[in-house]
C-alpha cells in the first residue's frame, strides 16, 4: 500500500522515471553513483565500506559488462533530473532474483522510499518477465518483512582442496566457533585490534 504512495511522491519530480540498464556503459555510470552512495551511508553508521576497492570494484563492473550483455545481471535505478536518486544491483537465475546491493541518495529523498521504490519496481519488472522467486539477501531488515520475506537459514561451508588451503579452513572454524561465543568473540576482537561495533 505504501509503495504507490512512494511512486506519486516520487513522480512529482522533473523527469522521474525507472530504468533497467540495457548497456554496459549505462550501468558503469548507475554502479559508480551506487559505491558513492553506499559509501556515503556507511559513513554514517561509522562501518567500513569496501565494495568501491578496486578488487571489488573490478568484480561488480565485470558482472556488469558480461552479465547485462548476456541477461543475467540486472542494474535498475530510480533517475530524475536532479540525478539518480537510487539503485538496485542484482542477479537474475531462471525464474530466481537475487538482489546483491541497494544504494540510495540519503535522507532528502526519505519522503519516497527510494531504497524500497527501487527495490519494488525492480521486482515488478523482473516479475513481469517470469521472475517468480526473489531472494532479498542476507539481514534481517525490516523492509523485507514489507515484502513478505521469509528467513532461510544459511550455513558457511569451508573445504580444502589441497594443502595450502587447510589455514584457511582452520581460521573459517575458529570464526564460527568464535561467534557462537559472544563474550569470546569480543575478547578476540579486542586483542586483534579489531573493537567492536
Amino acid at each position: 500500500m505504501q509503495m504507490p504512495r512512494c511512486w506519486r511522491v516520487f513522480s512529482r519530480h522533473a523527469g522521474a522515471r525507472f530504468e533497467v540498464a540495457s548497456d554496459a556503459a549505462r550501468a558503469y555510470e548507475l554502479l559508480d553513483v551506487m559505491d558513492v552512495q553506499q559509501q556515503e551511508r556507511m559513513q554514517q553508521l561509522g562501518s567500513r565500506f569496501v565494495l568501491n576497492d578496486e578488487a571489488h570494484a573490478r568484480f561488480y563492473r565485470d558482472l556488469a559488462r558480461q552479465g547485462v550483455a548476456e541477461g543475467y545481471a540486472v542494474i535498475s535505478a530510480l533517475v530524475c533530473d536532479e540525478g539518480i536518486v537510487a539503485t538496485t544491483l542484482g542477479v537474475r537465475y531462471g525464474a530466481t532474483y537475487y538482489l546483491l546491493r541497494i544504494g540510495h541518495a540519503g535522507k532528502q529523498w526519505a519522503n519516497c522510499s527510494p531504497g524500497l521504490l527501487v527495490t519494488e519496481r525492480t521486482m515488478a519488472a523482473l516479475h513481469a518477465q517470469g521472475v517468480r522467486r526473489f531472494d532479498l539477501s542476507i539481514g534481517n531488515h525490516d523492509y523485507k518483512r514489507r515484502f513478505g520475506a521469509e528467513p532461510v537459514p544459511l550455513t558457511d561451508v569451508s573445504v580444502a582442496l589441497s594443502w595450502r588451503g587447510l589455514p584457511y579452513v582452520l581460521r573459517d572454524h575458529a570464526a564460527q566457533g568464535l561467534r557462537r561465543h559472544p563474550r569470546l568473540a569480543a575478547f578476540a576482537a579486542r586483542a586483534m585490534g579489531k573493537g567492536t561495533r
